[in-house]
This record gives structure tokens, C-alpha cells and sequence, in this order.
């Protein structure tokens, strides 16, 4: 049986928040904030991806050096999305069935649709991972004096 219940958020997103359950995991791993090296079979629409983002999440001090395959896995399936969606544009998103007499049967839905839709979620679950989308940027606080919230104040009034 898998693990049970969400995955843990990482200490730097938790920090980032301003939560004070950052502090919790003092053995987590810290990889130094930077672009990791761009594979060399990354070109195209997924090179172009790189560069335009890696140099946003470095400066949000979300991207390290260690994060070079999950950044990787990020770029191709946009690619791969884009990809899909051209296909879409250029045959459509169905095609014709014809029988024996060359009459339409019925109209098949085009693999680029599943392809589409299924590059497309991948592409924003893995955005959110790097909080890319609006509600996951949200709840990162970057900048400026740490925000205290109700729970820290509550954990220093019960601890002192």
C-alpha cells in the first residue's frame, strides 16, 4: 500500500509562506538556489522553455541545482503539449469514419485530444510544484519582513 495523505510541502515553500512549520525538518536537504546545467538534448520549444523560466524561478528562489530533472520533465511536457495542440489546429479534433461505400459511419475523436489534455494536466501539476500558477504562488510570501501568522504567534505565546 502507498503512503498515505498529501505529500509533504518542502521546507523552502514552507518558509517562503512564512510558516513556522519550516523550521521542523532541520535535516532537509538544502541544494544551493541556481540554474541546474540544461541537458544538451533539450532544443526547441523545451530549450525555449528553459531559458524563460529558469531565470524567473532562480529569481524566486524556488529553482536549485538539484532540481535539473523534475525542471527537465517540466519543459518537454510543455513542449510535448504544444506539440499536441498543433497537431489539434492542423487535422482537427476528429476525424471521419467511412465503411465499405465510403459513407461516413461516425466521427472519431483524434488521439491529439487525449494527447492534448493529458501533456496539458502534467504540465500544470508540475507548474504547481513549482508555484507557477496563481493559487500556488499564493501561498508563497517572498520578500520583505516574514509575515507572522496566527500559528506563529500561537507557538510563541504556548513555548514562552
Amino acid at each position: 500500500m502507498g503512503k498515505r495523505g498529501p505529500k509533504p510541502t518542502p521546507t523552502a515553500m514552507l518558509k517562503l509562506r512564512g510558516s513556522w512549520r519550516g523550521d521542523i525538518n532541520k535535516d532537509e536537504p538544502m541544494p544551493d538556489v541556481g540554474v541546474p546545467e540544461c541537458p544538451k538534448e533539450i532544443e526547441g520549444i523545451a530549450k525555449d522553455c528553459w531559458d524563460e523560466l529558469a531565470p524567473m524561478l532562480v529569481g524566486m528562489n524556488v529553482l536549485t541545482v538539484a532540481d535539473g530533472k523534475a525542471f527537465e520533465l517540466l519543459c518537454v511536457t510543455f513542449s510535448n503539449w504544444k506539440r499536441s495542440e498543433a497537431m489539434l489546429q492542423k487535422h482537427g479534433d476528429v476525424y471521419p469514419i467511412r465503411d465499405a461505400n465510403n459513407n461516413v459511419k461516425y466521427l472519431q475523436q483524434s488521439p491529439y485530444v487525449a494527447m492534448a489534455r493529458n501533456f496539458g494536466k502534467a504540465f500544470k501539476e508540475m507548474l504547481c510544484e513549482f508555484g507557477l500558477t496563481p493559487s500556488s504562488r499564493s501561498r508563497i510570501v517572498t520578500g520583505g519582513d516574514k509575515q507572522a501568522t496566527k500559528a506563529d504567534e500561537r507557538m510563541k505565546y504556548l513555548s514562552g
